[in-house]
Parts: C-alpha cells; sequence; structure tokens
C-alpha cells in the first residue's frame, strides 16, 4: 500500500511537473575463506541486492527539488549505508504466523529517502538547501557513493552556496549531523569553506577545504570507557564541547600520458574527551596518491600509494585517521575485517558486535602505508582484466607496549570485468591474501596469519 501511494504521489508530480529519473541496481555474491586468519576460520559468505530511484523534479528554470529513493537497503544494519539487503534475508524474531522454515515468501523491505535538497542555480552559483551529497579530491575523506558497487555515503544536511568564477569554485558550507530535538545547543555541526581551482582543458587542479566540527557537551558521542566492555573506546570519558579541524588539500595534474592527484588531511582540535587524566587531541593525518600511466596499447598501468595515521593505545591523544570505506586499494585488505583483534585501529567507527566472519565490508584505510600497482589490459571494448598487488605496513603497534610486528603483508588480485550492455557491466573478483605477522599476537590467542583468498561476482547498471 506504501509503494502504491508512493508512485501515486510521483505520477501527480509528473502530470504537474517536470521529473528526470536517475538511478541504478546492483546484484552481488562474495566468499572469503578465512576471514580470521586463524582458527575457527569464520568463513563469510553472502548475497545483497539494491535499487535506488533518483528523481529531480524541475519546478521552474534553475529551481530542482532532488531526491534519492533506496529500496531494499539494509535495514538490519548498524550502519547508514547503501550495503542493500541480504539476499534471502527472512523474518527476525519468528513465530508460527511468520516462520522463515514453514513460510513461502521473503520478507518486505521498506523504502528509505537517503536524500532530500532544494538547488537554486543561477548563472555563475547555485545554492544547495537539504540533504544533499559532499565530496571533496578523489574521495579520501569524503565520497558522494556514486559508483557501481559503493557501499557507504557522505551525505548530510546542509546548507552550501557554490560560486563559480572561471576555473575556480568557492563554497561556504553549513552541515548539521546531530540536533536533539527542537530545544537550542544540542547539536553536532560543521562549519568550513571550499576553495578549488580546476581547469578541465589543461588537468590542473589545486584546492582546500578548511572544516571545523563542533558538538555540545551533550552531544559528545565520541567512544568512550573501559577498553574491556568497549572495544571502540579511544578515552576514559567525555568532559567537554568536541571541536576539531580537518585540513584537506587537493592537487592533481593530466599530461598526455600522465594523470596524478594527490590528496592529503590532517586533523587538529580538542575532542572534549579524557584519558589518563588529560585532555585528548585529534592529530591524525592522511596521504593518498594516484598515479595512471596511458598507452596507445592495450596495457595500461596506475598506482596508488598512502599513508594514514593510526592511533597509538600507549598514548593520550587520539592519532587515529580513517579514509573513506569507499575508498579501496584492494579486495581483502582495507576492505574487509581480517584477523582476530583490530589491527588497523579503526574500531573507533565500526559496529564491534559484529566479527571478522559476521560484517560487510566495513574496514577502511588507517594505522597503515600502503603501495598498490595497478596492471590493466583492454581485451576488447566488452572486456577488461585488471591485476593489482598490494603490500601495507602498519604505522603503529596495535597493542600497548608495541607488542606486534608491523608487517601487514601483501594481496594479489585479479579483476575481470565485462561490459554486458549498455550501461550494463558485470564484475568478477578473486583475492589472495598472504597476511604478515601484524596479524599474530602471542597475547591473544587464536591469532594467527594463515593464508585467505575471496571470490566475489557482481552484476550492476545505472540509468
Amino acid at each position: 500500500m506504501k509503494i502504491l501511494l508512493f508512485l501515486v504521489t510521483l505520477t501527480q508530480l509528473a502530470l504537474a511537473n517536470q521529473i528526470d529519473w536517475s538511478g541504478g541496481y546492483r546484484f552481488e555474491y562474495l566468499e572469503i575463506d578465512r576471514p580470521s586468519l586463524g582458527t575457527p576460520y569464520a568463513r563469510k559468505g553472502y548475497g545483497m541486492h539494491f535499487l535506488y530511484l533518483s528523481p529531480k523534479l524541475i519546478v521552474s528554470d534553475g529551481i530542482q527539488v532532488v531526491t534519492r529513493f533506496d529500496v531494499m537497503g539494509n535495514s538490519s544494519s548498524s550502519y547508514n549505508s547503501y550495503l542493500g539487503t541480504v539476499w534471502g534475508e527472512g523474518n527476525k524474531n519468528t513465530t508460527a504466523a511468520n516462520s522463515n522454515v514453514m513460510g513461502r515468501n521473503s520478507t518486505s523491505s521498506a523504502i528509505r529517502a537517503s536524500q532530500m535538497y532544494f538547488n537554486l542555480s543561477q548563472e555563475n552559483a547555485s545554492l544547495i538547501l537539504g540533504r544533499a551529497p559532499f565530496e571533496f579530491g578523489i574521495g579520501m575523506s569524503y565520497s558522494v557513493g556514486d559508483g557501481l558497487f559503493d557501499h557507504w555515503n557522505s551525505n548530510r544536511d546542509q546548507i552550501s552556496y557554490k560560486m563559480l568564477v572561471d576555473n575556480m569554485i568557492l563554497m561556504p558550507f553549513i552541515s548539521r549531523h546531530h540536533d536533539d530535538g527542537y530545544a537550542q545547543g544540542n547539536l553536532v555541526q560543521d562549519e568550513g569553506f571550499l576553495v578549488l581551482y580546476d581547469n578541465k582543458q589543461t588537468g590542473n587542479q589545486i584546492g582546500i577545504m578548511l572544516e571545523r566540527r563542533k558538538a555540545s557537551l551533550s552531544a559528545n558521542d565520541a567512544p568512550v570507557g573501559s577498553i574491556t566492555t568497549n572495544l571502540s573506546s579511544i578515552a576514559d570519558s567525555v568532559q567537554g564541547d568536541y571541536s576539531v579541524q580537518k585540513t584537506n588539500f587537493i592537487l592533481g595534474k593530466d599530461w598526455d600520458s600522465l594523470s596524478f592527484r594527490l590528496e592529503a588531511g590532517f586533523n587538529s582540535g580538542d575532542m572534549g574527551l579524557i584519558k589518563n587524566g588529560q585532555s585528548v587531541k585529534s592529530t591524525g593525518y592522511g596521504i593518498a596518491s594516484e598515479w595512471n600511466f596511458r598507452t596507445s596499447g592495450s596495457w595500461n598501468y596506475a598506482l596508488k600509494t598512502g599513508v594514514a595515521s593510526g592511533d597509538n593505545p600507549d598514548t593520550t591523544d587520539y592519532e587515529g585517521f580513517q579514509f573513506d570505506r569507499n575508498y579501496d586499494v584492494a579486495f581483502l585488505m582495507f576492505n574487509h575485517r581480517l584477523g582476530t583483534f583490530d589491527t588497523l585501529r579503526t574500531a573507533a567507527i565500526r559496529d564491534t558486535t559484529l566479527t571478522a566472519g559476521n560484517s560487510p565490508d566495513d574496514e577502511a584505510i588507517s594505522n597503515a602505508f600502503y603501495f598498490a600497482p595497478v596492471f590493466k589490459y583492454r581485451w576488447n571494448d566488452k572486456l577488461d582484466l585488471n591485476q593489482t598487488i598490494a603490500w601495507g605496513q602498519l604505522m603503529v603497534s596495535p597493542l600497548a607496549g608495541g607488542t606486534a610486528s608491523k608487517e601487514l603483508g601483501f594481496e594479489y588480485d585479479i579483476e575481470l570485468n565485462y561490459k554486458l550492455r549498455e550501461k550494463v557491466m558485470w564484475s568478477n573478483q578473486l583475492g589472495f591474501m598472504f597476511p604478515g605477522a601484524a596479524f599474530k599476537s602471542e597475547t591473544i590467542p587464536g591469532s594467527e596469519n594463515n593464508f585467505t583468498f575471496g571470490f566475489a561476482s557482481k552484476i550492476g547498471l545505472q540509468f
């Protein structure tokens, strides 16, 4: 009934105004043999399907209302994401009336609105007001999630005004991540400014984004407490307001046979937390670079290399820096949880009730230096073969006292992409992980660094 009302409403709007539609669908199946790298294996295997529809209501010249509806989203996940519904997801807390064993159908899924914003376009400027996507640079910190198989997004309630002067973009913005009701002051808010020079003809790109996140004492929900009861904890307790500045830079250049992009981010400020009786400062940093080498033949090459600082368990300050989850350099490493403890020090942003064998691709690049060359072979107009060799090294030991090794090991991936039809892609991946000693500790029973491999087959389309 809800879907019927939804379609009727859209039909009425279409009769009164013009609606431009876009959207996408994907189905994925994945298996990872031994994500624990030890015993038990904790083998992981699941399928997911997902559909999104994005109608753009054109009210008049230069005035638009843009929305995005996610169908078959992952309602059981604690993440606000584009993960999709698990294929075969049944009813929860079943009785005789909705028994999965005795029943004849699958559970239904709600439609969720993940974007809705007003866009006023002028000759050299545009105003955005509402829940809209936000991005910067190559997606190291913020990614809108518009890739064919992206699972994550950077949507936010914001007001921004983008001004275009020749090749220069100037954009002040304010975004609100939390506001507890109608009373004033109990909120989490970003205030920032973006300056970007982007010359499409020469390929020159340089820019900076300054953003300060503020949270009142009552809204400061950074994970705290005893690490034995809260694996996400980064401090002992909350003592005051959160005020941390994020400064990101982007630099890029295109040549005939080479393109280069580099993004760097630095955090600084007071987190309003107490650890060992001292105030906790945010001091994390991250750098990501991408090199693309083009040839006139069938072979092309790319290189992704970068670094992200990790939180040192032996210090008071929080040195952790996490890349956006959509930013991947390998199939398994930095993408899926591996091992039996928090090697990459990313528990502060993960659902710690899930395990390596029962979690989606919710890992992120952090506490590591990585080097990942890619070898691309274009078989024909429909078929591509990509091979990636990724190597990683930890920045700090994830265990107190520096008792763990820093060697993450290396991974070899092979990916075959086949263009079934226009706008329809079938992708198949094989990943072979050769873990280093960083995943093994004599103080943690069951932690090992055994070989593992994974397989994924995905089909996706956008329109």
